[in-house]
């Protein structure tokens, strides 16, 4: 068994933390390694995370931006992702289990159970695309002023959108950017993209949602520049003329040890009653 460990290398806690990790995994005889930046820090040796990593799980220690880290480096090794809480809030990780050395015990024998997420893909100007698990976000880079997007579908002129931005997200990334611009949660087993306006100046305002190899195009018109972001990182400023494709491009597989329902996942990460 060869796990690999991404924690949040800024947080002085999860670094503490995941070296008492690496020592549980070792005495259950895992050989465990780990991401670039981390390897010092945690004292294991580090690793490339293609397809001839070896590697049969990754486990990210943080939030969900670790998370988001590790799909960015572990997606082409073919490894499922885990990911667990530090202690804040987190919609891609398991809170610290409870009984933690039964869930070693399973991690070590490989004992987990999988999901699939579907990741998409950004390109500017049709160069070679960003994969994203959560979301693409187009939005305006001047404060006080609008963007004007010119939105075409699989090459069909759709609308001209005077907005703050506008947000294309996965059902994984529902519940991030999307949900706090109005649309609608989505059970991640659900492949398709969601189309959602940030604060439009103009009468439609609905999210949209498309299957996932619908190709969303979004040009920047009239003379106001445009900030895109890909699962939280800025990627690129584009200028007015220029434009940017989303579309669905596969999945990656997340691990997990204990089934639960969406709308349960809902209910405790909001707390409900």
């Amino acid at each position: 068994m060869r796990i690999a460990l991404v924690p949040h290398v800024g947080q002085g806690h999860t670094v503490a933390w995941t070296r008492d990790l690496v020592a549980a995994l070792r005495d259950r005889g895992v050989e465990v390694v780990a991401a670039p930046d981390a390897g010092d820090l945690i004292g294991v040796a580090p690793t490339p995370f293609g397809e001839r990593a070896g590697l049969d799980l990754v486990v990210a220690i943080g939030g969900d931006g670790t998370v988001l880290k590790a799909v960015r480096l572990a997606r082409s090794s073919g490894a499922p992702i885990y990911g667990i809480n530090d202690g804040r809030l987190g919609y891609l990780t398991d809170t610290l289990p409870d009984d933690l050395p039964t869930v070693l015990d399973r991690m070590a024998a490989g004992e987990w159970i999988t999901s699939e997420r579907m990741l998409l893909a950004a390109s500017i100007n049709g160069a070679p695309p960003a994969i994203g698990l959560n979301d693409v976000v187009v939005e305006k880079v001047e404060n006080q002023r609008t963007v004007r997007l010119g939105i075409s579908i699989d090459g069909e002129p759709f609308i001209n959108y005077p907005a703050d931005g506008v947000v294309v997200a996965t059902a994984t990334g529902s519940t991030a950017y999307n949900l706090s611009a109005g649309g609608p949660l989505i059970d991640p087993a659900l492949d398709m993209l969601v189309m959602t306006p940030v604060a439009p100046h103009f009468l439609f305002s609905r999210a949209m949602v498309f299957p996932p190899h619908r190709r969303l195009r979004f040009e920047v018109m009239d003379d106001r520049s445009a900030g895109v972001g890909v699962d939280g990182r800025e990627i690129a400023t584009m200028r007015p003329g220029d434009w940017i494709e989303v579309e669905g491009a596969g999945h990656v597989t997340f691990a997990g040890f204990a089934a639960r329902s969406f709308p349960a996942s809902v209910k405790q990460k909001f707390s409900l009653a």
